[in-house]
């Protein structure tokens, strides 16, 4: 795609420049062409709206409000601060060099803020969408852990984010990076399905597992493209010479606020002498031959250089930097600055139940033809903005974690009468069987819970450094071979506890937005740099020995599985456990072919049969 409104375009340097060559080479005898270099200079500005999710209020130790009143900021003004201070700068840079592109990351939720309340600067975004200048990149409603959850709760984000930008006649980038660089290998397919084509890959998130590289122009990403985020390119086959570079890759607040961010209101403000710093960079890389592009023109531009794309190494799943994070650690199970109010477990698992819960609502509803589709969207947008991920990491403060409970608590209530009145309109008056993968009700009786407890079929270590607990083990079905682990903790100390199975070389998953497409990957094949990684197990499964499979019941337990490199163990950690009161883990042992254990996880967590 070329974009004639541009001042400048790669495309059309690419078409003169070649004439140009032939033309030297045919009075020289020589290939001036090999000689030329092609120079790109991308950047990727990832702007989040809800980077305090819920506001500032609150935020302060009790009882100093009154002498800081600066930070006590309700949920939009936080909002307002993000876009006046950070956000409309950086437009207003790009504005005044319309030969420079950029893309700018956003979740769609941003979008409706500003045409809220901030319509002069969403016509500022669209006068650099609309001549090609702005890439604007949205993969989601809202910046939620899309790769924590099912597929079907990211399309309904998606879904909703790509009506978003329709309706505020907003072109939408066909380039895709993620809130806090979520990436998946999963993603391809997703993408495909939803016109996506090129995926920006964190650097860090490769360089994890697999050690620094030299990076090919782009990879093949299924039949979909990828560039590696924020690493240069220096590429040379003899005939082309490929230069890439990436001038900022980061939280767009921090550009205009000289790497300040919303948490330090009073602090939080656009300054004119880091803008112009960065400005001065641009223009002394524009001067030096370099094209100042959006990702998509530097793709097509090397495309038309007729380079074929390199293959990608496996990747787990991950975020944008796990040196720091430990990966999907953070958001699921380890504790940050405020890790006394941390209540990781409780969040994720609060909105593994609503969304079961609308799930249901939405086949019931469907299957008794209720009229309230304006009803499910907006239950769909709570959800998406109830998995935001600060309400767990990076350093989520009580607020930002009730901000997310509360907004699965109230989709959770919604989904349940919705779900009365579609039992009403079918008649059904005692238990529903309410089945999300074929769509179908039907009325049954209630169903008994197995109580027929056992041995432990597996070997396994629980930890919870001396916390009372009780471990009951029931047998679930024979065929196939599945048990239930119960783990029930009793309130006190310590906040942490763990549980180990036993692994072996390989893993075996389904990665994030690919529920039903498990794939095996090698350990040996990894350099992990601290010798372990995190993994989210967007439907709770995944490989232990000798045939076995666990799968976390996200209802009571949705926090990491780490594998390890020089050890076998699969452990599923949580150290933001909450002291006050009693909880139960709850995991499933499955002994299966992977197909099985697949499709009971996905029965599990992603299309669930609920008994209403």
């Amino acid at each position: 795609m070329t974009h004639p409104t541009r001042l400048r375009n790669p495309a059309f340097h690419f078409v003169i420049g070649c004439a140009l060559c032939v033309a030297l080479a045919g009075l020289t005898g020589t290939n001036a062409y090999a000689q030329a270099e092609h120079k790109f200079a991308t950047a990727m500005f990832h702007f989040n709206v809800q980077y305090v999710a819920g506001g500032m209020e609150g935020f302060l130790p009790f009882g100093f409000e009154h002498l800081f009143t600066e930070w006590e900021l309700n949920e939009k003004e936080v909002e307002d601060m993000i876009i006046v201070e950070s956000f409309e700068p950086v437009l207003d840079l790009y504005l005044e060099h319309p030969g420079w592109g950029v893309d700018l990351e956003m979740q769609a939720y941003m979008i409706e803020v500003m045409a809220e309340r901030h319509p002069g600067v969403l016509d500022k975004l669209k006068t650099l969408a609309d001549r090609g200048q702005a890439s604007v990149v949205s993969f989601h409603y809202s910046d939620q852990l899309f790769i924590g959850y099912g597929r079907p709760a990211w399309e309904h984000s998606v879904q909703e984010a790509q009506r978003v930008f329709e309706e505020h006649g907003v072109p939408l980038s066909t380039t895709v990076f993620c809130q806090e660089g979520q990436a998946g290998m999963g993603m391809a397919s997703a993408m495909a399905d939803y016109n996506y084509q090129t995926m920006v890959w964190p650097k860090n998130l490769w360089i994890y597992q697999h050690g620094d590289w030299d990076a090919a122009p782009y990879y093949a990403f299924g039949d979909l493209d990828l560039v590696a985020g924020a690493k240069g390119v220096d590429y040379n086959d003899g005939e082309n010479i490929v230069k890439l570079t990436w001038t900022f890759l980061n939280d767009g607040e921090l550009l205009a606020t000289c790497d300040l961010d919303p948490y330090f209101p009073p602090l939080f403000k656009r300054n004119e002498g880091c803008l112009q710093e960065y400005e001065d960079k641009l223009q002394t890389l524009e001067d030096g031959g370099w094209d100042i592009a959006t990702v998509e023109e530097y793709v097509e531009a090397v495309k038309d250089l007729d380079i074929q794309p390199a293959e990608l190494p496996p990747l787990f799943d991950g975020t944008w930097q796990p040196g720091s994070t430990k990966g999907v650690l953070m958001w699921l199970g380890r504790g940050g600055l405020w890790r006394k109010d941390e209540r990781d477990n409780h969040v994720r698992t609060s909105v593994a139940i609503a969304y079961r819960e609308l799930m249901a609502a939405q086949t019931i509803a469907e299957v008794a033809q209720l009229d309230n589709d304006d009803e499910l969207r907006e239950a769909w947008r709570l959800i998406a903005l109830g998995m935001v991920t600060d309400a767990t990491g990076i350093n989520p403060y009580k607020g930002e974690i009730g901000y997310g409970v509360s907004r699965a608590a109230e989709v959770g209530w919604r989904s349940r009468e919705i779900i009365r009145r579609g039992k009403e309109a079918l008649g059904i008056t005692g238990t529903a069987r309410i089945d999300t993968l074929s769509g179908t009700v039907e009325q049954i009786e209630a169903p008994a819970e197995s109580t027929l407890e056992t041995q432990a079929p597996i070997d396994r270590v629980i930890a919870t450094g001396g916390r009372e607990y009780e471990e009951k083990w029931y047998a679930h079905s024979d065929d196939p071979e599945i048990y239930r682990l119960d783990i029930g903790v009793a309130a006190g100390q310590p906040r942490f506890m763990f549980v180990s199975f036993p692994g072996s070389g390989e893993v075996t998953f389904t990665p994030a937005l690919a529920d039903d497409q498990p794939v095996t990957y090698t350990k040996a094949d990894f350099a992990f740099e601290d010798t372990d990684w995190p993994m989210p197990l967007a439907n709770g499964m995944i490989s232990l020995a000798d045939g076995w499979f666990a799968v976390k019941d996200q209802a009571y337990t949705h926090i990491a599985a780490i594998i390890y490199n020089d050890k076998d163990n699969v452990v599923f950690y949580d150290e933001t456990t909450n002291p006050d009161s009693v909880f139960t883990w709850r995991f499933y042992l499955v002994h299966a072919e992977v197909e099985e254990a697949v499709a009971f996880a996905n029965g599990l967590n992603v299309y669930p049969t609920l008994y209403r």
